[in-house]
């Protein structure tokens, strides 16, 4: 079942494509953990290098395919391309980007490859 999203989560989106470092991290709480290709991020500084490198640098490009709420999380599955080593994976590639949204930010964020839609 779709949903229509937070407007964190819209924004994730839209800074992503866009190219907008500053809206990107706005959307984040400061004590907000991201679990990305095995790593945790825990606070504002770590996510805002992680997301100008794996975001920004890579000039990464998503386009949200579905959506559904599953307890307190909103699950995006989003089509993703941009500058980056897709050796090994596959074509198209699919994340599953797991939102916990907490007073209006993001508190958690997991992003998991799908495997098959």
């Amino acid at each position: 079942m779709n949903v229509k999203l937070q407007q964190p989560i819209e924004t994730y989106f839209e800074a992503t494509n866009n190219q907008d470092p500053k809206k990107f991290i706005s959307i984040f709480a400061e004590d907000a953990v991201v679990l990305d290709d095995g790593e945790e991020l825990v606070g504002l500084e770590k996510i805002e290098a992680w997301g100008e490198k794996s975001h920004f640098d890579a000039k990464l490009k998503a386009e949200v395919i579905k959506a559904f709420n599953e307890d307190s999380t909103t699950v995006v599955t989003a089509k993703v391309d941009g500058d980056f080593d897709k050796t090994g994976l596959p074509d198209p590639l699919f994340f599953d980007f797991h939102f916990t949204v907490v007073n209006g930010l993001v508190s958690k964020l997991e992003i998991l490859l799908v495997q098959s839609l």
